[in-house]
């Protein structure tokens, strides 16, 4: 039963990437086009990362054999907040953006190779199949409600 939990966050992390993609293939005099994508890059990530933390990297903490790669696994998105965060206040059509963008990409990239990796494996260890459904129904539940505060 996790693997519902953990395809419902793959599929989040596919459409991140997607939206990454497509960022990055932008030019610099595109940035109409980059303000369309990034706000729906903030409309896909936002919800997710908050639910996430919330409702995921929270029970996870709590676990000694999963608690390593939950503080790691927050520490990831804090970083990425900080880029993401310097990425909204700057004008689209900077040169530094597209740079800055780049690293972002990655970081975001290397957050999800890990996490689909080693805290599903953590996870599966350490919470039962009724503390998965309860963190797989929180999680839409709180990314729902952030969705809809963003609008």
């Amino acid at each position: 039963m996790h693997n519902e939990f953990f395809e419902i966050l793959k599929k989040d992390h596919q459409g991140v990437k997607g939206i990454l993609e497509q960022l990055k293939e932008t030019k610099q005099n595109a940035s109409k086009k980059r303000e369309t994508l990034f706000q729906k890059l903030t409309e896909e990530l936002v919800p997710h990362m908050k639910a996430e933390e919330k409702t995921f990297y929270q029970p996870l903490l709590a676990k000694k054999e999963a608690r390593e790669d939950a503080m790691e696994a927050l520490e990831e998105h804090h970083v990425a907040e900080v880029v993401f965060k310097e990425l909204q206040k700057m004008q689209k059509g900077e040169e530094q953006w597209g740079a800055k963008l780049s690293v972002f990409k990655e970081l975001v990239e290397h957050h999800i190779e890990e996490e689909e990796s080693t805290i599903f494996e953590s996870a599966e260890e350490a919470l039962g199949h009724d503390e998965m459904q309860n963190i797989m129904k929180q999680f839409e539940q709180e990314k729902e409600k952030i969705k809809n505060n963003l609008k």
